[in-house]
């Protein structure tokens, strides 16, 4: 639409040879995205037909040149029949179709999914040859129990445990036969347990006996109507993941001390200058009051505790007048003060405007207290200075305040690990944290719900929680843009939103960026595990949930919480 002044695209200065530069440059990357992709991914038309393979699908399928051949024809172990499978699915829906493929020891999942228009069947693999391999190698252990040294347990579809390995009887005790599963092993229960028989794969169990971790493989064999686990002690691996999770919050750490430090410098700086010029401020104060009393006419003490609360007055309040207003107003007062034998007029001009003073009520005080106007004036100018740095001192350590305050609050010092958090609290106090990377070119909108209940929680994780998602959010956004915080109760749970309008998650990378060492940043910028840490607090710890959608301008992570202890923090 034509405005006053030309289109819009010309007030903003963008040319119709930049829009095809950018779009030619998305394109480009877009063609890129494949060849990136560490596994196999493929296009084709529906007849199956190869239109494009990337690097990776090449190399497995042994072939440079196989454009155009048929993906049945290709793929070892792929059928017409399963063909069929793909095309029943809906075009555009999450439907889709597995294949499982193998040659030269390399075992790759196909996965098959329809384009919208149907089409087009887009093929994305993933390399399973080490989880092939250890199911392979969990099937040969399980034929020789006594010789495996994990735990091994065979049971009725009831949990009865039939038989158990020497390292199941270390681990549980010797007397394990005709015992209940779900007593011997902590956490199971008898819901889990239904749910691992009526499962088709192998289902995982986390489990902590005395001071070892374990993880107990269930398989339900419909044939035999035996359950069969197999246990591995994974103490050192939970030892190097608190070790990861630590260093994830060190890493917070260093970014909290670096934002903190930049916050307390400013007002600390302040307040040492402040009070470096408070001394030489003091001197000149003395010396006029000396100067007040050699004078011949003695002020009244009055008049003098009026000029004194009027300094008192306006060092605290910020002189409003425009600047040529301010600029006029000092020359006029450096005239009369000229003229009324009163020296240096051009220093105190400025600050006599500062106070509201006009050349009127100079007049009234000259007449007043005579010889006794200038020393008056110059104690006046110096008591003003006085009080305006003694405020600034106040400002600055009640700014100093505030952080330390802010940053106790932070961290919870002093409190229990578990208590009553105030999740609002929790998010500002992370904001004045971080306020010194948030205050150029971010805006941050809050949308409270007022009646937000207070949940039991671990309130210092939660606020690494939130500093983790703010921090990826003013990242994501190159240090430019609006962030949305928005907080509401649903049922039993509360819910924490936090959108930026960056550019965006790649639609493939957003199932990934919850992964234990994924990062999108730049090489030394992100450890990968400030999401992971983030999730594993929000699920782990707290039994809540914490998902992102993306899409150009719009990225949000929400976090749910249960509000009482029944689900919440353990």
């Amino acid at each position: 639409m034509m405005g006053p002044t030309g289109t819009l695209d010309e007030r903003v200065g963008v040319t119709e040879s930049d829009e095809q530069e950018s779009e030619q440059e998305k394109l480009r990357l877009l063609a890129e995205l494949p060849e990136r992709n560490p596994g196999p991914v493929g296009r084709l038309t529906d007849k199956g037909t190869i239109l494009m393979a990337n690097a990776a699908a090449r190399r497995f399928l042994g072939a440079e040149d196989i454009l155009g051949k048929c993906w049945m024809d290709v793929c070892p172990g792929m059928t017409w029949d399963l063909w069929e499978q793909v095309l029943a699915s809906d075009p555009g829906s999450d439907v889709r179709v597995l294949h499982e493929a193998e040659k030269d020891g390399v075992c790759i999942m196909f996965t098959h999914l329809r384009s919208e228009d149907g089409d087009l069947v887009f093929v994305y693999g993933a390399d399973i040859t080490a989880r092939r391999a250890g199911e392979r190698q969990m099937a040969e252990m399980a034929r020789f129990p006594e010789m495996n040294p994990g735990p091994v347990l065979r049971m009725t579809p009831e949990g009865e445990v039939l038989m158990a390995n020497a390292a199941a009887r270390n681990v549980f005790g010797e007397a394990l036969l005709g015992r209940s599963w779900t007593e011997l092993c902590p956490g199971m229960d008898v819901r889990v347990w239904l749910d691992m028989v009526e499962a088709a794969d192998v289902v995982p169990f986390e489990a902590r006996i005395g001071d070892r971790d374990y993880v107990f493989a269930h398989r339900f064999d419909p044939r035999t109507q035996l359950m069969f686990v197999y246990g591995a002690n994974v103490s050192a691996q939970k030892a190097a993941e608190r070790a990861l999770r630590q260093t994830e919050k060190m890493a917070t750490l260093g970014t909290l001390v670096a934002g903190v430090a930049h916050e307390l410098n400013n007002p600390a700086a302040a307040t040492r200058r402040a009070a470096e010029q408070l001394r030489d401020a003091f001197a000149a104060l003395e010396a006029a009051r000396l100067s007040i009393e050699s004078a011949a006419t003695h002020p009244d003490t009055d008049i003098l505790a009026e000029l004194d609360a009027r300094a008192r007055e306006h060092a605290v309040r910020p002189s409003s007048i425009g600047a040529v207003e301010r600029s006029d107003r000092e020359s006029e007062l450096e005239g009369w003060l000229e003229d009324n034998d009163v020296d240096n007029g051009w220093d105190l001009a400025p600050s006599l405007v500062d106070q509201g003073l006009d050349v009127e009520e100079l007049e009234r005080l000259s007449d007043g207290l005579g010889d006794a106007l200038a020393p008056v004036l110059l104690w006046l100018t110096s008591a003003y200075r006085v009080h305006m740095l003694a405020h600034e001192i106040g400002q600055g350590s009640a700014r100093i305040s505030e952080i330390v305050s802010a940053l106790k609050s932070y961290s919870y010092l002093g409190q229990a690990p578990v208590q009553e958090v105030d999740v609002h609290e929790g998010i500002d106090n992370t904001l004045v944290i971080l306020r010194s990377k948030l205050k150029v070119g971010v805006e941050v909108v809050r949308e409270y719900a007022a009646d937000l209940p207070r949940i039991t929680a671990y309130g210092s994780e939660l606020n690494q929680v939130w500093t983790n998602l703010l921090d990826n959010a003013v990242d994501a956004m190159g240090g430019s843009g609006t962030i949305h915080i928005r907080t509401r109760r649903e049922g039993g749970n509360i819910v924490i939103e936090i959108e930026d309008d960056g550019p965006g998650i790649p639609s493939e990378v957003v199932p990934r960026v919850f992964d234990p060492f994924f990062t999108t940043k730049d090489p030394g910028k992100g450890t990968g595990l400030g999401l992971a840490t983030s999730y594993s607090i929000v699920t782990e710890k707290h039994h809540g949930s914490v998902s992102v959608t993306s899409q150009p301008g719009q990225t949000r992570f929400v976090v749910e919480l249960p509000i009482g202890t029944e689900g919440g923090a353990s």
